[in-house]
């Protein structure tokens, strides 16, 4: 520990690992029982009369016994508990943490709530889906990416400490909020503070300060960027509550953050601002690194390095997994990765219970407190699509709940959502609240925009869907074979793997489901996977992906302000899973996360693909410097002949971009089935951006049968193609990571990627495959 009971079962060789084949099924009867988790702790050194023990976090139904007596019950997996106090003992302590099963304590609660609450993501019958009731990671009760895996454990460290009843208890922690920030001052408000003494460092050197009312003021100051648009500065702040001989230590960057909401010819804008600012936010949605190790730092910090390897600035915490843990934020911050933070609620409706929510307010103070000197927080979001399933997706009539009934339940997520939670907020932090996600006007706020792969949209959808910020889109793909292999399947028709496939779209045709809907957007983009070839599904399935999220980032990027932010869904996986995310649950790229990396790049030469009357590029410089350069556009016959060409010389100043217009469409596109463009920015250093794209779909153009050559060198493999390519893919014998994949190849431009196994090797073993139109084994 920590760790949950079912892992400890597995290490113990007592359970198979649900990770594998369909094991998954063979241990649901885990969470149907009470468990009983002891160990002894011996008194190292506690020199006091009584003791307490402070729990991180416990999952989730749990009461506490020291030597058989006891002194905690715990009912929230996404808070800290402190015991009652204990005697302190020579000997030590026995600790023995009592666990309920979730789905029997749920029950209980939800019976005597009276009313269903509509829990529809929880695959079990009306009247029995009782995850509305508990307050334990969402996902953990079955997702369209996930298994259900509802069992207790220990999600934190735990703590003894000595406890004494005369001791003057510290208050809260004085917030502190940056309202004025230039390279001369910065002004920070400060809240609470009195009784409080403050000292201020930067990396390690003190910082003077001077008082001005209840406000400090910094002469000076480094000032915190977004990733990219500059330096990320982190001032440490400790403050010394005399009385109660308490200090609290936080971080805190010197930035201002709004969320501007201005009426403008779409609606109503959703528009982040730093330091004054504009920031176009890239990024996408994150779940924790592991189904059951869930507070592991190290690998949410991995999580925050995929993320900015990609190029990205910002990631949202979705609503139905965990507050993450300190390490991510601190990782965040260093990075420059802005944060949105859901609270933990995701497409349930919530109970009127009076503890309930006096419980939810314990654990929003805790986490808002926690997280609220963070300069990479960039909001607190009330729910994920909460509102929009009571508003769309017809629960009333699902669950029978009308009349009085559906009053009860609005009322209940009105007081959780728009009293509440805000306040906890607005008490706790200068944050950003905004009540659900998405928003439901479609002409304000933000849209989760998934009318591609729930409602068959073609990819030009992302231009011209609601809201103003998406905040999920995205679509399924299949991880890599060496990540299949490890969770037992060698095949398309493996049970291991089909059962893996969670999402359902009955809607559309009874039966249809995540299967159909990746051969629907195969046949439309890349062709047809050959059936029951597991590599031409991984690799078509990959290749629709990338040009599916590569599209979307860049029509949001090229929008001209209509869409301020695209957060696809998702970065990664909680198992090994067919599932949206670009990097899976081995932490191993697929195709997609490169495409992110090119569409995100801070400066970039991007196609602005809506403008379909005239070729228009949009140059963004994202940098805090100014660049200059030139924009070199040709049209190209399959064979790399130029049919037309031309060339810009141009300037874009720092955090801003550059539209450019080369004419009628009908002038560069000639022949679009037998043609591409190509573009490359740059200057006489070296070439920043470059890229090419067919005119249509890749299944619809005349391409000509390649010859990929792939030469091992010293600096790694090089390649080159006799025609053009317009993606290849590259696997080897061995895991590894590859330095770019996924792109295309323009004949007589060869480029070199270097590759790095995961387990040290000599290069004469590895073996690569190079895939495009056909298969080019080397």
């Amino acid at each position: 520990m920590p760790g949950h009971v079912l892992e400890a079962l597995v290490e113990a060789d007592l359970t198979p690992n649900p990770y594998l084949g369909t094991h998954e099924r063979d241990v649901q009867w885990v969470e149907t029982v009470p468990w009983h988790l002891r160990a002894h702790i011996p008194n190292t050194g506690v020199d006091a009369d009584s003791a307490v023990m402070c729990l991180e976090g416990i999952d989730t139904y749990a009461s506490v016994f020291v030597n058989d007596a006891q002194v905690l019950s715990a009912n929230n997996a996404h808070r800290s508990w402190t015991s009652s106090p204990f005697p302190v003992t020579a000997d030590g302590w026995t600790i023995e943490l009592r666990f309920d099963p979730v789905a029997a304590r749920g029950q209980a609660a939800l019976d005597a709530h009276g009313l269903v609450v509509p829990a529809s993501n929880e695959a079990k019958p009306i009247g029995t889906q009782t995850s509305p009731m508990t307050r334990k990671p969402g996902y953990q009760f079955g997702w369209d990416w996930g298994p259900r895996l509802a069992g207790p454990g220990i999600s934190g460290l735990m703590h003894l400490h000595p406890w004494n009843p005369q001791a003057t208890e510290a208050p809260a922690p004085p917030v502190c909020t940056v309202i004025h920030v230039d390279s001369s001052l910065a002004r920070v408000a400060v809240r609470r503070h009195e009784g409080w003494t403050l000292d201020i460092t930067l990396e390690g050197y003190d910082v003077p300060y001077t008082w001005a009312g209840n406000e400090v003021w910094l002469e000076q100051p480094a000032m915190w960027w977004p990733a990219d648009m500059g330096e990320h500065p982190m001032y440490e702040w400790t403050w010394t509550h005399l009385p109660s001989s308490t200090s609290h230590h936080h971080v805190l960057g010197m930035r201002t953050l709004a969320w501007v909401e201005r009426p403008d010819g779409w609606g109503t804008s959703f528009q982040l601002e730093v330091n004054g600012m504009p920031v176009q936010a890239r990024g996408a949605n994150v779940v924790p690194p592991d189904f059951h190790q869930t507070q592991d730092g190290k690998r949410w910090k991995t999580l925050a390095e995929q993320a900015r390897n990609a190029n990205m600035n910002m990631v949202r915490v979705w609503g139905g997994g965990v507050y993450p843990p300190d390490a991510f934020f601190d990782a965040c911050d260093e990075h420059g990765l802005l944060v949105w933070q859901d609270f933990m609620f995701a497409c349930a409706m919530v109970p009127d219970d009076e503890e309930f929510t006096h419980n939810v307010r314990r654990e929003a103070e805790e986490q808002v407190r926690r997280l609220t000197h963070h300069p990479s927080l960039a909001l607190w979001c009330g729910n994920n699509e909460v509102e929009r399933a009571w508003q769309s997706w017809g629960w009333q009539d699902m669950y029978d709940v009308h009349g009085p009934d559906s009053v009860r339940l609005a009322e209940a997520h009105h007081t959780m959502f728009y009293e509440v939670l805000p306040h906890v907020v607005s008490e706790e932090s200068d944050a950003f609240y905004l009540p659900t996600s998405p928003t439901l006007d479609g002409r304000s706020g933000d849209e989760h925009a998934w009318e591609v792969w729930f409602g068959l949209e073609d990819f030009s959808y992302y231009s011209r869907h609601g809201g103003r910020f998406a905040s999920e889109y995205g679509l399924q793909s299949l991880p890599s074979t060496h990540t299949l292999k490890e969770a037992g399947i060698d095949a398309l028709t493996d049970e291991a793997l089909q059962f893996r496939q969670r999402s359902r779209m009955d809607w559309l045709e009874p039966g249809f489901d995540g299967w159909d809907m990746m051969h629907h957007f195969m046949s439309k983009t890349t062709g047809a996977p050959a059936p029951e070839d597991l590599g031409d599904w991984i690799f078509k399935s990959q290749w629709t992906q990338a040009e599916g999220l590569r599209q979307a980032l860049e029509r949001h990027r090229t929008s001209d302000g209509r869409y301020a932010g695209s957060l696809y869904w998702s970065l990664n996986d909680v198992w090994p899973a067919v599932s949206w995310s670009t990097v899976d649950h081995a932490g191993r790229w697929k195709l997609a996360h490169y495409a992110a990396q090119r569409a995100n790049a801070p400066r970039a030469a991007l196609w602005v693909r809506q403008r379909e009357d005239s070729l228009c590029f949009e140059l963004f410089n994202d940098l805090p410097q100014r660049t200059s350069g030139t924009l070199q556009v040709s049209a190209k016959d399959f064979e790399g002949r130029i049919l037309h060409e031309t060339s810009v010389s141009l300037d874009v100043p720092a955090r801003r971009s550059r539209l450019v217009n080369f004419g009628e469409m009908d002038v560069w596109r000639g022949q679009p089935y037998d043609t591409y463009l190509s573009w490359q920015w740059g200057d006489s250093s070296g070439v920043w951006s470059s890229s090419s794209a067919l005119w249509c779909a890749p299944v619809e153009a005349r391409l000509h049968e390649p010859f990929v050559q792939c030469t091992p060198t010293h600096e790694g493999f090089e390649l080159s193609a006799n025609t053009y390519v317009p993606l290849v893919q590259l696997t080897a014998n061995v895991p590894g990571h590859w330095s770019n994949n996924g792109m295309a190849l323009e004949p007589g431009q060869g480029c070199v990627v270097q590759f790095t196994p995961e387990t040290p090797m000599a290069p004469a073993d590895i073996h690569v495959v190079v895939r495009c139109q056909t298969t080019v084994p080397q």
